[in-house]
């Protein structure tokens, strides 16, 4: 941005020259009651954001303090610091805070660059930040995606606490801010459906349909109108959101052998993984024993689709069994038809070509046997085949079923959805489209295109 500013706010070298031991690189923004300027402070070798504010009523200046010394001391890994505050030689009011290098929530959102994965991830970190923030009772007032940055290793940093938006929706020290926990709550859960589902929450209060119901019944109740019926606080929410995934995963996974069970007790898997890292469940502890976890029965899709592959195998052998003895019954029939004709029977006909003819007219004719008649026996036994797509069906029902399991595993929430409406295709025998719609993902596509594949192999 150029740095030219407004009147009111000084240049880059005239803030500069007020605060010496600063260093002001640019103007980065430039607002109505406040303006942000990129700086470092070369002594302590550390980059800094200066916001300088613009000159509040004589009412307001007395609960401005109040409000930047409650802010000045909420100090956590998660919270954007803040380091000074004070008026400059000419008279500005200024703001020193800390430098993230990272980017706005509300940016890579609309870049699709948060993953459903990541977006959990973030979720339980902003429900712990504003936990702390309300434990300290102090309220956010202006939470949403634009207040939430995201610095390069992929964390949470919270910024714009204490603050409020203004008419031209600044976010500005200059306004009091009037929301409560409550409101904090349901921004939380706006923040949450536009991380998870991609899109804003609805003006009406209804979510997104790409939402897994788990998830969505969560968010539904940040947001409902009456603030007794949302959740009490910040850590509720992030129970809550622990125990959907583990819901989600227990009813989508296949209950494990109990080999695999002795020895996932005897020894957790230590995975090594460069994601960003999900706490623990508040009730977890190393080496302490848990409650027996109740495993999901099989469904009756997947009772049905086991009954199907049982059939599917007796009739192939009893297929088999019936051409083989065909064969043999055939072959029994035909045994006494088949005649070779020896170096004998080549001599005699020679022989007999050189008998005259009418030598050989004076011979007595050979009998007339009458013709045998065609017994019934004979005729080939025809075999009804199986159909062909019986097999390729199953196996394609297979695939999906663990393509879900698999993306409730890696919490790939935008899979999903459709790949539980392709399960109740298959249920209810619908065919597979030949064009796949626009917005599936490509593991369900990859899939479709191997099934057509395979169907147009067997039925050339």
């Amino acid at each position: 941005m150029s740095d030219t500013t407004p009147p009111n706010f000084p240049t880059a070298e005239e803030l500069g020259n007020s605060l010496l031991q600063y260093e002001i690189h640019e103007c980065i923004e430039v607002g109505i009651e406040s303006a942000i300027y990129r700086a470092s402070q070369p002594a302590l070798d550390r980059k800094v954001m200066i916001r300088v504010l613009a000159e509040p009523v004589a009412e307001a200046a007395a609960r401005l303090m109040g409000r930047l010394r409650s802010r000045a001391r909420l100090v956590h890994p998660r919270i954007v610091a803040v380091y000074d505050f004070g008026r400059t030689h000419a008279g500005h009011l200024y703001l020193i805070t800390e430098h993230v290098d990272g980017r706005l929530l509300t940016d890579l959102i609309s870049e699709r660059q948060i993953t459903p994965k990541l977006a959990y991830t973030l979720a339980l970190q902003l429900c712990d930040t504003l936990g702390l923030i309300h434990e300290n009772k102090t309220v956010h007032g202006a939470l949403n995606t634009r207040t939430l940055l995201i610095d390069r290793e992929w964390q949470l940093k919270v910024t714009g606490i204490g603050m409020a938006e203004n008419a031209e929706r600044e976010i500005s020290w200059l306004h009091d801010a009037q929301a409560n926990e409550a409101d904090d709550l349901f921004a939380l859960g706006c923040v949450l459906h536009e991380m998870f589902g991609k899109e804003p929450l609805a003006a009406d209060g209804r979510v997104s349909r790409n939402l897994p119901p788990t998830f969505a019944a969560i968010i539904r109740r940040c947001v409902h109108a009456d603030p007794a019926r949302r959740f009490g606080t910040a850590l509720q929410v992030k129970e809550a959101l622990i125990n959907a995934l583990r819901s989600e995963k227990q009813n989508a996974a296949p209950a494990p052998t109990p080999a695999a069970e002795v020895a996932a007790t005897a020894q957790p898997p230590i995975v090594a993984s460069k994601a960003p890292h999900v706490a623990a469940p508040p009730h977890y502890a190393p080496g302490r024993p848990t409650a027996p976890v109740q495993r999901a029965q099989p469904s009756f899709a997947k009772k049905l689709d086991d009954f199907l592959w049982s059939c599917l195998r007796a009739s192939l052998h009893l297929v088999i069994f019936g051409i083989a003895a065909g064969i043999i019954f055939v072959s029994y029939l035909l045994k006494d038809k088949i005649v070779l004709q020896d170096k004998d029977d080549a001599e005699s006909a020679r022989e007999e070509a050189a008998i005259p003819a009418d030598v050989l007219g004076k011979l007595p004719a050979a009998p007339q046997l009458p013709e045998p008649s065609v017994s019934p026996m004979s005729v080939p036994i025809t075999q009804l085949a199986p159909d062909p797509l019986a097999g390729l069906n199953a196996q394609y029902r297979t695939a999906v079923q663990n393509e879900t399991a698999a993306a409730l595993d890696k919490v790939r929430l935008d899979d999903i959805p459709h790949l539980q409406r392709e399960l109740k295709r298959l249920e209810s025998s619908k065919p597979i489209p030949d064009t796949d719609e626009p917005e599936i993902p490509a593991t369900l596509k990859r899939l479709r295109d191997t099934y057509r594949q395979q169907r147009a192999l067997i039925l050339k």
